[in-house]
């Protein structure tokens, strides 16, 4: 029977894992009879390296040729270690110690082994991903599945539960740290929100112990044991068993041999926990943030798993019980159970193409929903064109596979010409504090006559939360061919103005979405009101337009302001509900959109829109007709569209003409904002809307 195994890629140490014959995952021990591997590889010579336990002591003699969190580094093109003449990046690295745990398992359970299930951090990203895809098959191992870490642990901890509950994984390994929050109900885990951060791990508390001895020494002797490698290698080890003892007593000692001086040093656990608590408050404001990404407080959770072997120390035990108010959740090994989860879905994988029995405990997991801990975006322009922006597309936690079409326009010439686009991967409109992903070459578009053409551009996260990108020519059908390509050296451009000639640009549109939150939209109404919006924003390019949502009824809201930013008016959308429950804008029909929309898009350049939407009569219709004839004064088209209870003749005289008014019903509700975004994207917002049905 084909086996597959499940791999714990880990920065400090990794383990292998399989599902045995009575059907219960279990980790493969090392050559060594190891159930963990040290990631560390040793370059004995130019033809031969060691890996595991005997690198990680030759480390600690002092070894210059030794690789260690490699991890850290994937994906970044800039990273290369030299050893014995030849150059290796952190993609070149992890191939050789996945191909160490291969091999070992394959000696191990006396079998081929050529398919696994990786596991990586929840925060990586997907230069990242790809490069861990990369690395497996360069060990010659077929990826089924990568798979979040603190996902896989709760697959691990997911198949012995007999209860529904909702769980916050709280992952502190040796290099990384992760944060995920998701629901164990029924067959399925479901992941809700996920995030980390990649630069803080137990390295980082073994660290402070380091410069904590290292400075009391130099005080002592004058000599800094830092200024060695070998010597540096030495605490490295040192603190890292510091740190162990630290976990089950009270004090420990330190000593530091350099240059002919001893130094005999002493440590209590409450100062090691005082020199690390700002490494502790980051977990805390990473959980926090996880939590209200979530929609959710401490007391709704259930409990607090922990995973990773830098959990062991009690003042994250601690810190845990005090946040969450109850003591974290037992029965699961904080070493293995990512390896273990992992098993548990490559069998999971097996069994979707092959006759293979799926693992699971009483049948309890089967399903596994994970998301993407980034949103994904790309670099446009702003709406006066004066700077780049990363305008984000798929937002960050939403359900993978996920899938997103979007329109470009481009204006053509007579000649078939190239569209570049550049991802991103990041949560704000500053591409500085985003990862450029890629650059991407769409040729083959061909001349339109209206001149514009719309590129519809597919963005994709797969199963394993890499980003795939297509693109298809409206007006001809044809899909573009699409060549992925090395970023430009010099990215400079991006902290300058776009250079841009005003002739040949598409214009930029400024939409307002004016929606009527009075209380006669309770219910579905909203409902089908918010899938409008959202609709209506898929349709538009939002690298050549901004919008605004507008909830009124007798107060007028903004949330959020003039945006290209697909996670914030998706976000704002959501919104509109607790706003109605809470009474934010009130229930009644005091009050109208235009004076606001007029203030918010007057130092805007055409072509510009309000788009309004109502259910009823409006208190004081001639105080709103007027208003909205000073909008369409100052050259911003209104569409008013109306449903049940709405006065058509109050519409045509909001409307900038009778072809922008519009009567509709609920099930024709979506259809008809869609038409407009595609209206406006189709014609860069100059031609006529033509909704009436």
């Amino acid at each position: 029977m084909e086996t597959a195994i499940g791999i714990d890629l880990g920065t400090t140490f990794s383990a292998v894992s399989v599902i045995d014959e009575s059907g219960k995952p279990v980790i493969v021990k090392n050559a060594l009879g190891e159930s963990l591997t040290p990631s560390v590889i040793f370059f004995e010579s130019a033809n031969n390296t060691v890996v595991g336990s005997e690198a990680k002591e030759m480390q600690a003699f002092g070894e210059s040729n030794v690789a260690s969190f490699f991890k850290r580094n994937m994906g970044d093109v800039n990273f290369e270690l030299n050893f014995h003449g030849k150059s290796f990046s952190a993609t070149d690295l992890s191939a050789i110690l996945l191909k160490k745990l291969k091999d070992d398992a394959e000696t191990t359970l006396n079998r081929k082994i050529a398919k696994a299930v990786v596991t990586v951090p929840a925060y990586f990203n997907d230069l990242q991903k790809k490069a861990t895809i990369k690395a497996a098959e360069k060990a010659e191992l077929e990826v089924l599945r990568i798979i979040n870490e603190p996902t896989a642990a709760a697959i691990a901890f997911g198949v012995t539960q007999s209860k529904n509950q909702t769980i916050l994984v709280y992952d502190l390994g040796g290099g990384t740290f992760d944060v995920t929050i998701l629901k164990i109900e029924d067959s399925t885990i479901q992941v809700i929100a996920t995030g980390g951060d990649h630069e803080l791990g137990g390295k980082d508390w073994d660290n402070r112990l380091i410069g904590y001895f290292a400075a009391q020494f130099k005080n002592e002797f004058g000599e800094d044991p830092l200024d060695d490698a070998v010597s540096f290698n030495d605490l490295l080890v040192r603190a890292e068993n510091v740190k162990k003892q630290l976990s089950t007593s009270q004090t420990s000692k330190f000593y530091i041999v350099y240059d002919g001086n001893r130094g005999n040093y002493e440590i209590t656990r409450a100062k090691f926990e005082e020199i690390t608590q700002d490494l502790l408050q980051r977990t805390t404001s990473k959980a926090e943030e996880i939590l209200q990404e979530a929609n959710l407080t401490w007391e709704q959770l259930d409990g607090v798993l922990l995973v990773g072997g830098s959990t062991r120390m009690p003042m994250v035990i601690n810190w845990v019980e005090q946040m969450s108010g109850k003591p974290p959740i037992k029965g699961i090994n904080v070493d293995e159970a990512v390896c273990l989860g992992a098993a548990i879905q490559a069998n999971i994988e097996l069994s979707e193409s092959a006759s293979v029995p799926v693992f699971s405990l009483g049948g309890r997991i089967s399903k596994i929903e994970d998301v993407m801990s980034h949103s994904l975006g790309l670099i446009a322009e702003n709406s006066d064109r004066s700077r780049y922006i990363n305008s984000i597309i798929i937002p960050k936690n939403k359900k993978i596979p996920a899938s997103e079409v979007r329109p470009y326009q481009i204006r053509t010439g007579r000649q078939t010409q190239e569209l570049e686009i550049y991802l991103t991967q990041g949560e704000t409109e500053i591409i500085g504090e985003c990862k450029i992903i890629g650059k991407y070459v769409f040729s083959g578009i061909e001349y339109v006559s209206s001149g514009i053409s719309i590129i519809d551009i597919e963005y994709q996260y797969d199963e394993n939360g890499t980003v795939q990108i297509a693109a298809t020519q409206r007006e001809t059908g044809k899909k573009l061919s699409m060549e992925e390509v090395p970023l430009p050296a010099d990215m400079s451009w991006i902290d300058r103005a776009p250079e841009q000639i005003q002739e040949t640009a598409v214009p930029h549109i400024s939409v307002v979405i004016a929606v009527d939150l009075s209380g006669s939209m309770s219910g579905h109404p909203l409902a089908e009101a918010q899938k409008a919006a959202k609709g209506f924003v898929e349709k538009l390019d939002l690298s050549n337009a901004s919008v605004a949502l507008m909830p009124f009824a007798d107060r007028v809201e903004e949330n959020p302001e003039l945006t290209q930013n697909a996670k914030k008016l998706t976000n704002g959308i959501n919104q509109w509900s607790s706003m109605m429950d809470s009474g934010t804008v009130g229930w009644g029909n005091s009050t109208h959109p235009f004076d606001e929309s007029l203030k918010l898009l007057k130092k805007r350049d055409n072509p510009r829109f309000v788009i309004v939407l109502a259910d009823g009569v409006w208190s004081y219709q001639d105080r709103a007709i007027a208003s909205a004839k000073k909008c369409a004064a100052e050259g911003i088209e209104i569409i008013a569209i109306g449903f049940g209870g709405a006065d058509k003749k109050f519409l045509q005289a909001i409307a900038t003409s009778d072809e922008n008014a519009l009567f509709t019903n609920l099930e024709n509700l979506v259809s008809s904002f869609s038409k407009i975004a595609q209206v406006l994207t189709e014609t860069g917002g100059k031609g006529s809307i033509r909704l009436n049905q």
